[in-house]
């Protein structure tokens, strides 16, 4: 197998877009989260968009699973990713959505246009913190002035469930097992000009090595999205950014 040296180039390999979509039909925590990060999305939508049109662009959207879960829901649908065979499989989904195989961070094809629904799922733990911060510099750029972009935080360091697995894993077994903190994400909104304005939960009920009923584990995460802080401690919380308002109030000022 080939050496990976960035995310860029991590889910290029012929095959890895189906091997990927069997891992979300069979792994059960996967399928757990996924079954939660859908109520989110509605939930989500009927907060922040009802009766408003959404034109919706999901980087690095992989095989289409948030993409199409979205697109009967939206104006306009955009999915951006840049392995080919993750896009082969999304396009077995996706029925009404603009297809575009590229790399923002390096030819921004969609330069000069604007999105009020930004999604990007699983990718910016992935990253490295160099590409990370050039992604969402990208996605600032085309996010709408009273858009939101959401994404995942899927091993999120400050619940008290993956912390004990992360020192596990790399203070012991000395492995690399990626994390990001809460205060990570933050920071990161904050360098991109951006604020996290709502963080819902989901995996608050991730035990190391016991898989929880989904019932129950959707039920805990439903309760816990009426607590404000459940979303920080649960595994894979789903973060809501916008502009940080003080940025557009000094622009405004100066116009």
């Amino acid at each position: 197998m080939r050496k990976v040296t960035s995310y860029r180039d991590s889910h290029t390999e012929e095959g890895k877009g189906a091997a990927y979509d069997e891992h979300y039909r069979t792994e059960v925590w996967r399928k757990i989260l996924w079954n939660q990060e859908q109520l989110v999305l509605s939930s989500f939508l009927d907060t922040y968009f009802r009766n408003r049109t959404i034109n919706l662009l999901d980087f690095a959207c992989g095989t289409g699973r948030i993409t199409s879960f979205l697109e009967n829901r939206v104006e306009t649908s955009t999915a951006v990713d840049v392995s080919k065979t993750m896009l082969d499989e999304a396009k077995k989904k996706l029925k009404r959505t603009k297809i575009i195989q590229a790399d923002l961070t390096k030819n921004n094809v969609l330069e000069g246009r604007k999105f009020n629904l930004i999604t990007a799922f699983r990718f910016f733990l992935n990253a490295e913190p160099g590409l990370r911060t050039e992604a969402l510099k990208v996605l600032v750029s085309l996010l709408s002035k009273d858009g939101y972009i959401v994404f995942n935080n899927h091993k999120n360091k400050t619940s008290p469930l993956v912390w004990p697995k992360y020192f596990y894993y790399n203070k012991i077994r000395k492995t690399n097992v990626q994390v990001m903190s809460h205060s990570e994400i933050n920071e990161l909104a904050r360098q991109a000009g951006i604020e996290i304005i709502r963080v819902y939960p989901v995996g608050l009920l991730s035990l190391p090595r016991i898989k929880p009923p989904e019932k129950l584990s959707r039920y805990v995460d439903k309760i816990a999205m009426n607590f404000r802080f459940s979303g920080i401690l649960s595994e894979s919380p789903v973060l809501v950014c916008r502009h940080r308002q003080e940025i557009h109030n000094n622009r405004d000022t100066k116009r």
